[in-house]
């Protein structure tokens, strides 16, 4: 019984330890990728993680000013951590990189929710 339970202990860890590997997706500098909440992506040659918080819209007065629909994610380069919002068509500058939010759909009826974003070098 105790080996059963060591080794279900042992198998459990061993999982923990490196499912984050298993479920992160690796994506290209300079290439749109698309996310939907809770995706998260490594930025290959460079030490960045993003994963996508919400996809979400601002409803504004008139006149409006500024994008509608915007991200939340959280970004993680090296032991640093950030959640940032950022609009469609605007970027966020983190270590030597851009994240840019090409495109975001917040409607669950318009096979949302997604963005579109693209990771560049400064």
């Amino acid at each position: 019984m105790k080996r059963i339970a060591f080794l279900s202990f042992t198998i459990f860890i061993a999982l923990t330890l490196v499912g984050c590997s298993w479920f992160t997706r690796r994506v290209n500098l300079g290439e749109p990728f698309t996310m939907r909440p809770k995706d998260k992506v490594t930025v290959v040659g460079t030490d960045l993680t993003i994963q996508l918080e919400e996809v979400g819209h601002q409803t504004f007065s008139v006149p409006a000013t500024g994008p509608a629909a915007y991200v939340v994610l959280q970004i993680r380069s090296g032991n640093h951590a950030r959640v940032v919002r950022i609009g469609v068509g605007e970027s966020a500058e983190e270590s030597t990189s851009t994240i840019r939010v090409d495109a975001a759909n917040p409607f669950h009826s318009e096979d949302g929710p997604r963005c579109e974003l693209t990771v560049s070098r400064k």
